[in-house]
């Protein structure tokens, strides 16, 4: 059983996660008030998905623990066009408005609010953002995360050329990218490998000391 869950806990993809709200909710009650936390956390492999998650306790700890969790079952594959999204979307939901534009590569993450935090958890590089409606934290995030859900990737491929080019520039940039950091990673093994041997090479060994029989032959030997 220990064996089938190690497996299972190495077969989960990584993520990082990001709280963008903590809030104290008072809840009024026939004893008096209830404090509680609430706490909005946004998780993301930067490749792609991302999830948001509310999640309420008696404390901040216990209230981001449970939105982590909540985000990690709604973590969900977003369709991207290399490091953009393949297409203009405007999504509404409640009070909050998002819109979200493709931008050229290098441009960056041009959005404020938790709409950044979202876009950078999914891994999105170069987008314009923009909020039409409520700045509130929480209902942002969940308006962005909509928004990227209802995104389209294939027929804006098919009609696009310049898309297409996109994604192809994108997987020879994280092609070189692997490249780098594996010679990086291969060059720092040498120098410490370098390093340890250069250490047992001059590593001094304490001189034997000498027994008092051998100190006697000596003495006598110089008579």
């Amino acid at each position: 059983m220990s064996e089938h869950n190690n497996y299972n806990r190495k077969e989960r993809p990584s993520y990082d996660k990001r709280t963008v709200s903590i809030r104290r909710v008072a809840k009024v009650t026939k004893g008096g008030k209830r404090l509680r936390f609430s706490a909005m956390v946004i998780v993301g492999d930067h490749k792609g998905s991302v999830g948001v998650g509310l999640g309420r306790g008696v404390d901040t700890r216990s209230a981001v623990e449970k939105g982590e969790r909540l985000a990690v079952k709604k973590m969900t594959k977003i369709e991207l066009a290399g490091d953009t999204i393949p297409h203009e979307v405007t999504f509404k939901k409640g009070a909050a408005k998002v819109l979200l534009r493709p931008a050229r590569t290098g441009t960056g993450v041009i959005a404020g609010s938790s709409v950044r935090t979202v876009l950078e958890m999914a891994g999105v590089e170069s987008v314009y953002g923009k909020l039409l409606g409520t700045t509130d934290p929480i209902a942002t995030a969940y308006c962005t995360y909509e928004a990227l859900k209802s995104l389209r990737n294939g027929r804006v491929l098919r009609k696009m050329k310049n898309m297409r080019e996109r994604v192809e520039l994108q997987k020879e940039v994280d092609k070189d990218r692997k490249v780098k950091e594996d010679k990086k990673r291969a060059k720092k093994r040498t120098e410490k490998n370098a390093q340890r041997r250069s250490d047992k090479k001059f590593v001094r060994r304490p001189s034997p000391r000498k027994t008092t029989k051998k100190v006697e032959e000596e003495n006598k030997v110089s008579k």
